[in-house]
């Protein structure tokens, strides 16, 4: 896989889809019926389409299963996620919850206290799993917020080690992007910064990138360079690398043997992972490039979209792959939700919603964004 490399962001423009935004040979072609989601982060594989993309690979004369998680396509996952963000070992998990729960509870260690954002998945999304079955004590910061800033982290590991009873915190959690705050992405330069602080006060650092190479692909900075500040991180192996479930988690070789010692305590040894990992190793061959496209081609949909006067675009500044859509005349979106339906393009908005979360993922590579945004126009005509 090569690096991801920053990208320019095209500017939304306030002016009427004139015909010369479609090119001449795509005016003329038949719309194709090649299905579009704007829900999820990946291709939301059918049960068919996964049990013959599994037949294909196991018919491979090469193909070996794993056993309690052992060789297989298990172990080069695991391999080939270490070698891309330059860690020393990883682990599979079945789920990210588990990820970021076993991270935190190593790099906390003796003193079970934790930062975390009050936006963070670890500590809005996971049923209080840390503090229930590890006793970590997580401190919320930010509310509301993406982004901790250095001093705002410096403050609060200074008081909890401070008199009259220090409670000193051991690890800190970063997700980025945030999924509660629309995929905003952690501003890079705090982040590094916060990790620099913690490196020198010998406080551990978990990233949950879940979707990291998403956020990559909007920032221009690598997941390795993501990975290189913080001691563990924990990729979600099914939001856009589509396997049907799973997490790798990666860092220092003696953490990670910890961790996988506390995946079995903790009844997660599971018997077979390969169906997974062989799905994950599958979509991430080629996955960067394949996205770089698919982000180009969101970028210049919306564009098409603010410029047709029916719709606005709203961002969200640092966001990654998800965007606000609103009718430009105002009300519900069921019509459009419906119309969109019978061409094959999938919205997520409920019934009376009159605004809707668009997320870009690999699926918006299967038509030019010029059709796309002529099906979402003729939808509201």
């Amino acid at each position: 896989m090569h690096s991801i490399q920053r990208r320019s962001f095209l500017t939304l423009a306030a002016a009427p889809l004139a015909a010369s935004a479609i090119e001449p040979s795509q005016t003329a072609a038949a719309p194709s019926q090649a299905p579009v989601a704007f829900t999820g982060d990946g291709l939301s594989l059918s049960p068919l389409q996964y049990a013959n993309l599994l037949t294909t690979i196991a018919a491979k004369e090469s193909f070996r299963r794993d056993t309690y998680l052992k060789n297989g396509p298990v172990e080069e996952l695991e391999h080939a996620m270490a070698t891309l963000l330059g860690k020393e070992r990883a682990v599979f998990l079945p789920t990210g919850t588990l990820a970021n729960h076993l991270a935190v509870r190593v790099l906390a260690g003796e003193t079970r206290k934790a930062l975390v954002q009050a936006e963070s998945h670890l500590y809005r999304d996971e049923g209080d799993c840390a503090q229930l079955l590890s006793g970590l004590n997580l401190v919320p910061l930010g509310q509301g917020r993406t982004t901790l800033t250095a001093d705002e982290v410096a403050k609060a590991i200074d008081e909890a080690a401070g008199p009259p009873y220090p409670a000193p915190v051991g690890a800190i959690n970063i997700e980025s992007p945030v999924r509660r705050t629309n995929g905003q992405v952690y501003d890079f330069e705090e982040m590094k910064k916060v990790c620099a602080y913690a490196r020198a006060k010998q406080i551990g650092t978990h990233l949950d990138g879940a979707r990291m190479f998403l956020a990559s692909a909007y920032s221009g900075i690598s997941p390795a360079q993501y990975a290189a500040l913080f001691d563990t991180v924990y990729i979600s192996m099914y939001k856009y690398f589509n396997a049907p479930f799973g997490a790798v988690l990666c860092g220092p070789s003696l953490l990670i043997s910890k961790v996988e010692t506390l995946r079995h305590q903790f009844g997660s040894a599971i018997y077979q992972g390969w169906e997974s990992a062989a799905v994950a190793l599958h979509y991430l061959d080629g996955f960067d490039e394949r996205y770089q496209a698919a982000v180009h081609n969101g970028e210049k949909l919306f564009q098409l979209l603010q410029r047709s006067g029916k719709f606005h675009i709203d961002r969200v500044p640092s966001g990654s792959n998800i965007a606000k859509l609103r009718l430009a005349s105002g009300g519900a979106l069921d019509q459009l939700r419906d119309r969109l339906a019978d061409s094959g393009i999938r919205i997520g908005a409920p019934k009376g919603a009159n605004e809707v979360n668009l997320q870009i993922n690999e699926t918006i590579n299967r038509r030019t964004a010029d059709e796309i945004a002529r099906a979402f126009v003729a939808a509201v005509a």
